[in-house]
């Protein structure tokens, strides 16, 4: 089945002396993932900063081009947004207890 919607995984940035601020993001732990195939807010949060596994992140996978936007009530639609390209992973420091909303482009 192909993919569509927008695909959330949330997880770690990695062990602290592993970050390098001049590389791209790694996942050091995913905690959880959610698709959603169609527009609407993840179920799932970002978690809680860890000591041993870094700042909480969200990487974000669109089928099509969408707008997205992060925070703890994200509105994709009228909130602060940016636009996520389909077919290109992005990963996002977010907050703890941050959900991800999207739209259609």
């Amino acid at each position: 089945m192909a993919f569509s919607g927008l695909h959330v995984t949330a997880g770690y940035s990695g062990p602290s002396e592993r970050r390098d601020k001049t590389i791209a993001n790694i996942f050091g732990r995913i905690i959880s993932s959610e698709t959603l195939a169609s527009a609407g807010s993840t179920t799932i949060v970002a978690p809680p900063v860890h000591e041993g596994q870094g700042m909480p992140i969200f990487r974000i996978q669109a089928a099509a081009d969408s707008w997205v936007a992060i925070g703890a009530a994200p509105n994709a639609s009228t909130g602060p947004r940016t636009l996520a390209r389909a077919g290109v992973d992005y990963d996002v420091y977010v907050q703890p207890g941050d959900k991800v909303a999207w739209t259609a482009a």
